[in-house]
């Protein structure tokens, strides 16, 4: 069987990729930090299509702890065929002058280091095991956005998309990395508060939010597409983009 690791998959897109992978052939290991019970609940679903799954608590702002979760779900499955970087944070609006260092230190711990730290990991192994690999990484149209009182995110966001684009053009050929960027993705049964910014749909050119199944489709691609295809992005905003 195949393996996927998922970054943050017991909950939103996370959980939806993470059950696209299984029902698409693949065992699955995820990390989750507070999200114990959806991670429970997403392990009966998984073995249920009769894929093998493991999961490690994991706060991926400190560097020991996502190492140390990364070496056990390889121990418990093996080897990745692709890896997904979805945990993430949307931190509150708020005016420059009333962000502090640490806000912003701490969106892009979560939001762009986590990506370096597994990167390097997982190229090291497919080095030693001579095999190779493949990465998503979850990005975002604030990546390449400026969007009103949202610095921290901006800043981190845009970090992560100049970090998957560097390590794409440096892990080549023994790994791949590109990113998804959703635009409005709507999330019924586990809305956040940050949805309710989400952009109005007369906004965009397809008329809708997008789905996590617009999203897993777009996941679906990297993790099978040629090796071929390194530092792309597809964006998942139903034409949002070109209105801007």
């Amino acid at each position: 069987m195949p393996v996927a690791i998922v970054i943050g998959g017991a909950r939103r897109l996370g959980r939806s990729i993470s059950l696209q992978l299984a029902a698409s052939g693949y065992d699955v290991g995820i990390t989750y930090f507070t999200s114990s019970e959806q991670a429970s609940t997403l392990e009966r679903e998984v073995t249920d299509m009769g894929r093998a799954f493991a999961a490690s608590k994991c706060d991926v702002r400190h560097e020991t702890d996502l190492v140390a979760s990364w070496q056990h779900l390889v121990a418990e499955l093996g080897t990745p065929d692709v890896l997904v970087v979805c945990a993430g944070v949307f931190p509150d609006r708020r005016h420059p002058v009333d962000v502090s260092i640490n806000h912003v230190a701490d969106a892009i711990n979560v939001n762009a280091l986590p990506l370096v730290i597994l990167a390097q990991q997982y190229a090291l192994l497919c080095s030693e095991r001579r095999s190779t690999g493949r990465i998503v990484s979850l990005g975002s149209l604030g990546a390449v956005e400026i969007w009103n009182n949202r610095l921290a995110y901006n800043m981190s966001k845009s970090a992560a998309r100049t970090a998957a684009l560097s390590l794409a053009r440096s892990l080549a050929p023994t790994v791949s990395v590109n990113i998804v960027a959703p635009g409005a993705i709507a999330q019924p049964g586990d809305e956040t508060e940050s949805d309710a910014s989400l952009i109005p749909t007369e906004r965009i050119p397809m008329g809708r939010h997008g789905t996590d199944a617009d999203v897993c489709e777009a996941v679906m691609f990297f993790a099978s597409a040629s090796h071929y295809i390194t530092g792309q992005t597809i964006y998942v905003d139903g034409g949002y983009g070109l209105t801007r």
